[in-house]
């Protein structure tokens, strides 16, 4: 990745974080991850680099990301920045996920039709018993305008992927390549990963870490106000100014970091038929267990 001036820097951390991509919705592909991520250790970041700043547990910021097509959400994201460990968990979520909304279960995609970005929020909080903070809604357009801002992505691709989209040949080839946005929303459209949503979060999943932990320099103070209001002010989101404002400096801190700091969780359980021939999927209770031990669960 080409580094940017220094009044620019801040997007790329924008685009990690915020988004994260999918980010996005946000978002960037390696190979298939194991079932246990790769996180750090669960010692507090500062011991691992001793400074002067200390993060506090209360900069810790949970996100839905959900990327949206027309009227219809097809990806969804949870991330966590973590900063007091120096950690951003991530996790791809099928839309044909069961999650619980007062009570009812439904899929992602049905929570999203019922009350958009909010119910995901909720959904995903309660189905995971954590505290989901923000949501943002991203569509091809925003994501397109973000990514054209942040640059490419170098990613390593298991296979190559190959279909016709609109008319057009698709083809990117197996090994290590540099992804530009247009690159990235192909890969969301791959047909296969549509027919495989566990392999679509497994490969994708790993690809947002790749991009977090590719800028994760860009997360120093040299940060634009405006530029991030103007980046925002793209989605339909809750996150606010103040978000931004008072994580400034624990995002520095990350930023200084030795090491990569975000892992992906692949989803993970089995399909349930439904009466009208669809599937839906059931986390299994190791993955679930996964999610309550690196997003926080509620008290």
């Amino acid at each position: 990745m080409e580094r940017r001036d220094q009044n620019n820097r801040w997007r790329s951390f924008l685009l990690a974080f915020a988004l994260a991509a999918v980010l996005l919705s946000l978002i960037m592909v390696g190979t298939v991850m194991a079932v246990q991520p790769t996180m750090p250790s669960n010692q507090p970041a500062q011991e691992q680099a001793p400074v002067s700043f200390r993060p506090p547990a209360s900069d810790t910021l949970t996100l839905a990301v959900i990327g949206t097509s027309g009227t219809t959400a097809q990806e969804f994201l949870l991330i966590r920045f973590n900063p007091q460990y120096g950690q951003v968990p991530l996790s791809l979520l099928p839309a044909e996920s069961i999650v619980s909304l007062d009570g009812k279960r439904m899929s992602l995609a049905q929570a999203y039709e019922q009350g958009g970005g909010p119910a995901v929020k909720g959904a995903m909080s309660e189905r995971f018993g954590i505290a989901v903070d923000r949501y943002a809604c991203i569509d091809q357009d925003s994501f397109l305008r973000l990514a054209e801002r942040v640059g490419s992505v170098v990613f390593e691709l298991p296979y190559e992927i190959a279909y016709e989209r609109n008319g057009y040949s698709i083809l990117i080839p197996a090994g290590e390549r540099r992804l530009d946005g247009k690159d990235i929303l192909d890969l969301f459209a791959y047909p296969g990963f549509q027919e495989d949503p566990l392999e679509k979060s497994r490969i994708l999943g790993q690809l947002v870490a790749a991009a977090v932990n590719q800028h994760l320099d860009a997360a120093g103070k040299d940060m634009s106000s405006s530029l991030f209001k103007l980046a925002v002010n793209l989605l339909d989101t809750d996150i606010s100014y103040a978000d931004y404002e008072r994580r400034r400096d624990s995002a520095d801190f990350v930023s200084k970091l030795d090491m990569d700091v975000a892992g992906a969780l692949p989803a993970d359980g089995i399909w349930l038929p439904q009466e009208n021939g669809e599937a839906l999927l059931e986390f299994s209770e190791d993955y679930t267990a996964l999610v309550r031990q690196y997003f926080q669960a509620s008290a």
